[in-house]
């Protein structure tokens, strides 16, 4: 079927609303709420609404403002967490690689990896060797990259750890002057470190088995699977993307988790927010479905009017 894109328009898509019963705000006029659907951004907008849709008349659009206020700083509250399990995980990276070698450049090389490997242009492109331009004044401080490419090259230590060793495909044609291979982890992108650990394989040692080993998973299968919906997550809350009223990529569970779904819905916003706690070692404290949703009051629904926790709660526990 072909897709017939219609333009739509902020004030006429308002005034449908209105006319399907949702009630006015009060204590601003039309142009003002236009402008505020405008920031939050029309698509976006729709979706909290759809949330609404069975009991529209019960709600104003106030209550759908509410709502987007409430995501965002679950939006912001979901990205700490993301960003404490990433720091954590390059840490214990880092440490079982140089546990397993001591070839700071392993991950240069084509045999470190199960399959062939490229590493993407955005995990290397930040270390491209740059002319430095004199006419430019130069920071006070120098950001640590501009600081180690002006300190050390690679070529003197390909000699020694790379020698003739194929090295592993690399997206770019470009002057990189990599470095070890801390510095390289603490550099890349959630992206680029998840698809590096579910390849790295040094002397035998399968990377994602033993990391998957300090989170507590049993299967290496199900860690990769957390942590591409930690992934999917953290691009979300990075590009501003909804949270609330949205499915997310499904989990296999295992201990506590199999009971809980027999209450929350894998795909839901609740199943994610047990995840993480999973990923932080933290889970155990959930002994009861109840438990969990405490907490996620506690962490996140402060502020909201008790017509619109209610309406947050029923909308999260439906199986």
């Amino acid at each position: 079927m072909k897709y017939d894109y219609k333009q739509l328009d902020v004030a006429f898509y308002l005034q449908s609303l209105y006319d399907d019963g949702l009630k006015k705000m009060v204590t601003q006029c039309d142009a003002s709420i236009e402008e505020t659907v405008l920031d939050i951004g029309i698509f976006r907008f729709k979706g909290y609404v759809k949330a609404f849709r069975n009991n529209l008349p019960d709600y104003s659009i106030d209550d759908i403002i509410a709502i987007h206020d409430f995501d965002k700083r679950l939006s912001s509250k979901l990205f700490s967490m993301t960003s404490t399990i990433e720091i954590r995980m390059k840490a214990y990276l880092i440490e079982i690689v140089y546990a397993i070698t001591d070839n700071p450049y392993c991950y240069l090389l084509a045999k470190s990896y199960k399959e062939p490997f490229t590493l993407p242009l955005e995990s290397v492109q930040d270390w491209e060797v740059q002319q430095l331009n004199s006419k430019k004044k130069k920071e006070i401080y120098l950001h640590y990259r501009d600081y180690y490419l002006n300190t050390y090259d690679f070529q003197s230590n390909q000699a020694d750890y790379i020698q003739n060793e194929p090295m592993v495909a690399v997206n770019t044609t470009k002057n990189i002057n990599y470095p070890p291979f801390h510095y390289f982890i603490e550099n890349a992108t959630l992206g680029t470190l998840i698809n590096l650990i579910s390849k790295l394989q040094i002397d035998d040692n399968d990377i994602l088995k033993l990391l998957g080993k300090k989170f507590g998973f049993y299967s290496h299968e199900l860690f990769l699977n957390y942590l591409l919906r930690l992934k999917e997550l953290r691009n979300r809350c990075a590009h501003n993307g909804r949270i609330f009223n949205r499915n997310f990529r499904g989990l296999k569970a295992f201990g506590t988790h199999t009971a809980f779904k027999k209450t929350i819905y894998e795909h839901k916003i609740l199943d994610v927010y047990y995840s993480l706690h999973v990923l932080l070692g933290s889970a155990d404290n959930f002994k009861t479905v109840d438990d969990l949703i405490d907490l996620f009051v506690s962490d996140n629904l402060v502020g909201l009017e008790s017509k619109l926790e209610d309406f947050v709660l029923g909308f999260i526990r439906t199986r």
